[in-house]
C-alpha cells in the first residue's frame, strides 16, 4: 500500500544515503548534532565552558560550509572518498583542522559571522521549517472535494475554528500551571506567541468563510489546526525552562522536526541536478547546504540559550522557539493568500489551432510546386488527331495512287494505238 506522506518523506531522505560519499557526510552531521546537545547541556550547567561549547559546537557548522563551497567548485571528490571510508575519515580529519581556523577567522569578523550563521542557517532554517510544513498541511487535503455544502461541514469547520483558541491557549495555561510557574522572559514570550497564533487564526478564519463554498475550504481548515498545534508545541518549549533531566518527547520532537525539514530540503535541492541548466546542483552541494543550516541553526540555538540564558534562566533552550512562534504564523499567512490566489486563479484559454483551411493551402503550395506532368488521358485525346493525320495521309496517297494508274491506263492505250 503506498501512502503518499511517507513515501515522500523517505523518498526525501534517499538524497543523504545515495551513495558512501553522502552516507558519510550524514554520519559527520548526526555526530554534530549529538555534540551540539551534549555541550549545550555542560554549558548551561557549567557557564564556564560556555567558550569551549561555543568553539566545538561552531566547527560542524562551519565543516559543513567549507565542503559546501568545495562541492560547489566540482571538488567533492576531496571532502569525502566515493569509495574508501578511511580515506574518506583522512579528509574530514582535514577539514576540521581548516574549518577551526575559519571559525576562529569568523570570530574577529562579526558581520559575517553574524549574517552567515543567524542569518543564513538559523533564520534560513526555522524558514524551510515553516514553508514545508505549512506547504505539507494545505497539500494533506489538497484531494479533498466536499460536494454537498452541508450544515454538518459548516459546524465542523466553526468547531475546528474554535479548538485552535483552545489549543493555543491551552498550552500557554497548562504549562504555567503545571510545568514552570514562573512568572519571567519565558512567559512574556509564549503570550505573545499565543498572541500572534491567534491573530493568524482569526484572519485565517476569515479566509475560511470567504471560501467556504469552495472544495479550498478544507485546506486552510486543516492548516489552521496545523499552526495552532505547532505554536502550541512551541509555547510549552519557551515557557518550560531548561530542564536539566532527559525529555523524551522534546528530543523525539526537535529529531523528528530535523528529519522531516531534511527530506523536504533535501528533495527540492536534490531536483536541481536532474535539470538540464548550466547551473546544476550536485547532490553533494545539496547534503552539505541542508546540513550546514541544521547544523548552523543547532548551533546559534544552543549559543542564544547560554548566552542569554546568564541574563533570565526562562530563556535557557526556548530561543529558536520563540522565532518560530513568529516565522510560522507570518508564513503560512502569506502561504494561505497565495493558495487561494491561485485557486482563483482563472485558467488561461486554450487557444486550439484552425485545421480545416491549412491543409487546402498546403496542397495548393504542393501542387504548385511539383513540376507539370502530363496525365495519361490528355495522351488518350491526342491519339485521335494523329490517326486522321494518318489516315488523311493515306486518302492521299490513295488518290495519288489512282491518278498514278489513270496516267498508267493512259499511256498503256497510247502505247497500244
Amino acid at each position: 500500500m503506498d501512502i503518499p506522506i511517507l513515501t515522500n518523506f523517505i523518498e526525501g531522505l534517499k538524497l543523504f544515503f545515495a551513495s558512501k560519499r553522502l552516507k558519510w557526510l550524514t554520519l559527520i552531521f548526526l555526530i554534530g548534532a549529538i555534540t551540539i546537545t551534549i555541550w549545550e547541556n555542560l554549558a548551561l550547567m557549567f557557564p564556564v565552558l560556555s567558550g569551549v561549547a561555543l568553539v566545538v559546537g561552531g566547527v560542524f557548522p562551519t565543516f559543513f560550509l567549507v565542503t559546501g563551497f568545495m562541492a560547489f567548485i566540482g571538488l567533492a571528490r576531496f571532502v569525502a572518498h566515493e569509495e574508501s571510508y578511511t580515506k574518506s575519515l583522512i579528509y574530514t580529519i582535514i577539514w576540521f583542522v581548516v574549518s577551526f581556523f575559519v571559525l576562529i577567522l569568523l570570530f574577529f569578523v562579526r558581520p559575517i559571522f553574524n549574517w552567515m550563521y543567524i542569518g543564513v542557517a538559523f533564520l534560513g532554517w526555522i524558514g524551510f521549517q515553516s514553508y514545508f510544513s505549512t506547504r505539507s498541511a494545505l497539500g494533506y487535503a489538497q484531494s479533498v472535494e466536499i460536494e454537498s455544502r452541508s450544515k454538518l461541514v459548516g459546524f465542523l469547520y466553526g468547531f475546528i475554528y474554535i479548538l485552535n483558541y483552545v489549543v493555543i491557549w491551552g498550552a500557554v495555561i497548562v504549562t504555567f500551571l503545571f510545568v514552570n510557574s514562573t512568572i519571567g522572559a519565558g512567559l512574556l514570550l509564549g503570550a505573545i506567541g499565543a498572541l500572534l497564533a491567534s491573530l493568524f487564526n482569526f484572519v485565517n478564519g476569515l479566509i475560511l468563510v470567504a471560501e467556504r463554498n469552495r472544495s479550498t475550504a478544507s485546506n486552510i481548515s486543516f492548516l489552521g489546526l496545523f499552526i495552532s498545534f505547532y505554536s502550541a508545541y512551541f509555547i510549552y518549549n519557551v515557557m518550560k525552562g531548561y530542564d536539566p533531566g532527559l525529555d523524551i518527547v522534546g528530543i523525539g520532537i526537535t529529531v523528528f522536526f530535523i528529519l522531516y525539514t531534511m527530506s523536504s530540503v533535501g528533495r527540492s535541492l536534490a531536483s536541481r541536478a536532474e535539470l538540464d541548466t548550466r547551473w546544476k546542483l550536485s547532490k553533494e552541494l545539496a547534503a552539505t547546504f541542508t546540513f550546514f543550516l541544521a547544523s548552523g541553526f543547532m548551533f546559534v540555538d544552543a549559543m542564544f540559550s547560554v548566552i542569554l540564558g546568564v541574563a533570565d534562566a526562562t530563556l535557557e533552550g526556548g530561543i529558536g522557539d520563540a522565532v518560530k512562534l513568529i516565522v510560522f504564523p507570518f508564513v503560512a499567512f502569506i502561504m494561505a493568500l497565495n493558495f487561494v490566489r491561485k485557486s482563483r486563479k482563472e485558467p488561461k484559454p486554450v487557444v486550439v489551432p484552425d485545421f480545416t483551411e491549412e491543409p487546402e493551402e498546403e496542397s495548393a503550395t504542393v501542387e504548385s510546386e511539383e513540376p507539370e506532368v502530363e496525365p495519361e488521358g490528355a495522351i488518350a485525346e491526342e491519339e485521335p488527331e494523329v490517326i486522321e493525320e494518318l489516315e488523311d495521309e493515306s486518302d492521299a496517297y490513295t488518290e495519288d495512287s489512282d491518278v498514278y494508274e489513270e496516267e498508267s491506263d493512259d499511256d498503256s492505250d497510247s502505247w497500244d494505238e
